[in-house]
């Protein structure tokens, strides 16, 4: 019944028996989880971290045929956070209020719905039969969960963590609000390496090619080496980052809150271009092998040539972007504050499909085999599919 703990090398290792166990490794389908995860992000639908792998690039090869139908939703008891998971045809939804939902997508039915550690509000992270919960507030604010061996392996202190943690190689990054960047063991928990920054912090951190990227509410970017924590380059935009870089075909893109889109060298920090945009960007965009697409506050979605940044196309919605967009093959889905989610060509920006929800729309879609995983601010989740499953719930 000991543990074994250390503040400030900052881990607790609980011993199996009276662990505290997350409800969704006890869930009434808890069979679902006993076999570990592919090493593909998006095998079998698996949607494992935010932005749908560790780069951030949110980005899917298929996408569901058009017109879609509503075939399910799912009441939930406050609105959903920013990111949803899938894990096997399992989704996780955490809850503003401090609640973690898990829905059978295959048969349409809520599983479970449980506390999360403290009652605070998080989010999470996937890998394998990992599950990492990252916690705005509370005594511990990281913790492990083994789905296999269906117990809570450690808990941390890792600060307020107000961002997506993220999961590769043996480690979990998470970018903490107050200043600091870090990696921990996973095996463990222990502090691999922490990397100080100039302002705080409120976007995720995305890695590619070794290199880890961090920004601040300052407007810093910091490029560190993944396993030392090491400083590579460093650039100072001059304006608040909130939204998640992306990493793609050796560049990082970067929008901020202030007027810019910025694609930087990732291996150098060189500036290879930038541009001006009249809307604010509060989230991550999407990047395919031609495309970096952005949304804005001022309801604008901007489809930039990857390339030199030249506007490709743009898309007006009748209120600001909610949601970071997802590239679904030869389609982009994202969310409005006008309570629509809408879908659009990739090529040209020319509207494809849209509809109507009960709440404004700023958690990130999801697509899960030939559905679109929606949720609102009225505290449900949708589900859409082909219209010939309608009404099949």
């Amino acid at each position: 019944m000991k543990s074994t703990i250390k503040h400030n090398g900052n881990y607790r290792v609980p011993t199996v028996l009276g662990v505290f166990v997350i409800s969704c490794i006890a869930f009434s389908a808890c069979n679902r989880f006993v076999a570990p995860l592919p090493d593909a992000q998006n095998a079998n639908g698996n949607w494992l971290v935010a932005g749908a792998n560790p780069a951030r690039t949110s980005y899917l090869e298929l996408a569901p045929a058009m017109p879609l139908a509503e075939i399910s939703r799912f009441k939930l008891s406050a609105a959903p956070a920013q990111n949803l998971f899938i894990h096997n045809g399992i989704l996780f939804a955490p809850t503003l209020d401090g609640k973690l939902f898990t829905v059978d997508l295959e048969k349409k039915r809520i599983l479970s719905k449980k506390k999360m550690p403290g009652g605070h509000a998080g989010t999470l992270a996937l890998q394998h039969d990992a599950m990492i919960l990252a916690m705005r507030y509370g005594k511990e604010t990281l913790f492990h969960y083994n789905l296999t061996q269906r117990e809570r392996l450690w808990e941390i202190d890792a600060g307020d963590i107000a961002s997506e943690p993220l999961l590769a190689d043996s480690c979990v990054y998470v970018s903490a609000i107050y200043e600091h960047v870090d990696a921990y063991h996973l095996s463990d928990g222990s502090r691999r390496w922490q990397f100080r920054t100039t302002g705080q912090l409120h976007a995720s951190p995305a890695l590619a090619e070794g290199t880890l990227i961090a920004v601040t509410d300052r407007g810093k970017i910091y490029a560190l080496n993944a396993n030392e924590g090491k400083l590579l380059w460093e650039a100072d935009l001059g304006q608040p980052i909130l939204g998640t870089p992306a990493i793609a075909h050796g560049q990082v893109y970067v929008g901020t809150t202030g007027d810019l889109i910025v694609a930087f060298a990732l291996q150098t920090g060189a500036e290879n271009w930038r541009c001006k945009t009249e809307g604010r960007i509060f989230h991550a965009p999407a990047v395919n092998d031609s495309l970096v697409i952005f949304g804005a506050s001022d309801g604008f979605v901007r489809a930039l040539h990857r390339r030199n940044g030249a506007l490709a196309w743009t898309f007006r919605a009748t209120s600001g972007i909610g949601t970071a967009p997802l590239i679904a093959g030869d389609k982009v889905f994202f969310g409005s504050l006008d309570k629509n989610i809408y879908c659009v060509d990739s090529s040209a920006g020319a509207m494809l499909w849209q509809w109507n929800l009960e709440g404004r729309v700023r958690t990130n879609p999801l697509v899960w085999k030939d559905r679109l995983i929606v949720a609102s601010e009225d505290r449900y989740l949708y589900m859409f599919g082909p219209q010939e499953q309608a009404g099949t719930n």
